[in-house]
């Protein structure tokens, strides 16, 4: 008699490992993630001040949470610091999603949000977003009874565009009336022309969650957090482990915060290099979605062999390949360094004209 094969909890079902690019000697320019520019070394001699016995002990992120919940004018009870952003979009699904439940978001979407409703057992609804003005009356129309959560991302990943703050005013006006929490993803907002955070901040049934990982640079700390009501930040903290970001993330990320100011520049330089690269890209014949993050989509003719193109010239940017009419285009980070930003429009320039 052979033995039981183990097989995994249903929610999985047909999903597989993300996958994390592998990089190539001869790349020298990694505009495929969305990493925002490194911080000045300066920053890092926090860590040298650490206590080694620090080290011995748990860490505690209430410094942190507490100075972002100032820099919003709200108690400290509404803030909740974690493991990255990913980290609190996982908790906010298993928070508020039972099997059976459904979530609705728009797509294409940052792949992590279904993949986490799917892990709490939820069914993922969706409405088309692509290239074209943000759906709000289909989405209205999509919430209904059984929706107990609504996700939107702004600025969208991979797409660059917003959703205006009527428009999210108005699905939180219908995400309440059924009962259901509205997910708003703020990633990319520090690159966005206008941030509404002041007019959802006190939203009864609104959730935003922000990361470090972008605007300030720190994707290789792991350090995220969400902002809403004090009973779902509670049961935020009830799902999720009590210790999720490390002592020594944490003091590179207070410092990080306490000398935000300096990442304006960065930011601004950002945004006229996304705004000279969408330029060029368009001069060149390609269609290039508005956008308000720190990189473009953009439309060839041949996305595959353009990717395949730059990557000879030391470039990677992101190729999708899920299918569809996403992977005719291709996500390109937006460069901070001038330097960067020479080299990529040299190489798309040079492979313009073998294409």
């Amino acid at each position: 008699m052979n033995d039981p094969v183990v097989q995994p909890a249903d929610r999985i079902g047909s999903l597989k490992p993300y996958v994390t690019s592998t990089r190539s000697a001869r790349i020298t320019i990694t505009l495929d993630n969305n990493e925002g520019a490194p911080v000045d070394a300066s920053m890092l001699e926090v860590i040298k001040e650490i206590d080694p016995e620090a080290l011995t002990r748990y860490p505690n992120a209430n410094a942190l949470e507490r100075d972002i919940t100032q820099q919003f004018g709200i108690d400290a009870s509404r803030v909740i610091v974690t493991n990255g952003g990913d980290d609190a979009i996982d908790r906010v699904c298993r928070a508020l999603l039972n099997p059976g439940d459904v979530m609705l978001m728009h797509t294409p979407n940052f792949v992590m949000i279904p993949r986490y409703a799917q892990l709490a057992g939820a069914k993922v609804n969706v409405v088309d977003w692509f290239n074209e003005s943000f759906p709000e009356q289909r989405m209205l129309d999509a919430i209904d009874d059984r929706t107990k959560l609504v996700a939107l991302i702004s600025p969208n990943n991979p797409t660059g565009e917003v959703i205006n703050l009527d428009t999210i005013l108005a699905i939180a006006c219908k995400a309440q009336s059924v009962g259901a929490t509205v997910l708003l993803d703020q990633a990319y907002i520090e690159f966005a022309y206008d941030d509404p955070i002041e007019q959802v901040l006190d939203l009864p049934n609104v959730i935003v969650v922000r990361t470090f990982s972008k605007a300030m640079g720190l994707a290789g700390l792991r350090v995220g957090y969400a902002i809403g009501p004090k009973d779902i930040i509670d049961w935020l903290r009830t799902v999720g482990g009590p210790y999720p970001v490390s002592v020594l993330s944490l003091a590179v990320a207070q410092q990080a915060f306490d000398q935000r100011a300096l990442r304006e520049p960065m930011i601004a330089r950002t945004i006229a290099h996304r705004e000279q690269l969408r330029e060029t890209l368009t001069a060149m014949g390609n269609v290039t979605l508005p956008s308000q993050a720190n990189f473009v989509l953009t439309r060839f003719h041949d996305a595959a062999a353009t990717h395949a193109a730059l990557l000879k010239q030391g470039v990677c940017v992101r190729r999708f390949r899920q299918g569809g009419d996403i992977e005719s285009y291709l996500r390109i980070t937006v460069p901070a360094d001038p330097k960067q930003q020479n080299q990529l429009l040299t190489a798309l320039n040079t492979i313009g004209d073998t294409l």
